[in-house]
């Protein structure tokens, strides 16, 4: 078709990254991780922004850390997908591809985590995986901070 954006894709075009399990990866690797993805694409997304992500994840570690139970965990690990959708759309649209693999990598570790919880046989929370996901958004604001100062 001639109008630009109908039509079949260029070629390479409509490409992306997929998001990561982080509960799959060990710490070394996860910092790894946080920092490439900082670098190549969550730079261009505002601080506030992403704090605001890191805030929801803080709170469900607090929850978790304080013997919340398992349905507010559930509960609060939604409003954290729904939240990374209202940030996503909220972006202008070239820097929605810059966030596409963050978001893409919260919502797998996300189901992951759920998935779990659903389990009758598992239905425990692993604190381990709450503070993994934590130490995961931890790094990426610490990153975000040290490549906007210049780093």
């Amino acid at each position: 078709m001639g109008l630009r954006g109908y039509g079949p894709p260029r070629q390479g075009a409509g490409l992306t990254r997929e998001g990561r399990n982080i509960l799959e990866l060990a710490y070394p690797e996860l910092e790894r991780y946080a920092e490439e993805l900082v670098k190549r694409d969550l730079i261009h997304i505002s601080m506030t922004m992403m704090r605001r992500l890191h805030q929801e994840i803080a709170r469900i570690r607090d929850k978790v850390m304080g013997g919340g139970g398992l349905e507010e965990c559930r509960r609060m690990l939604s409003r954290l997908k729904y939240l990374l959708a209202y940030t996503y759309g909220r972006l202008e649209e070239g820097k929605r591809k810059n966030f596409r693999e963050y978001m893409e990598t919260l919502k797998k570790t996300i189901d992951n985590i759920d998935s779990m919880l659903q389990d009758k046989d598992t239905q425990k929370l692993r604190r381990e995986d709450i503070e993994k996901l934590y130490t995961f958004s931890e790094a990426i604001i610490a990153y975000h901070k040290y490549y906007e100062a210049g780093g």
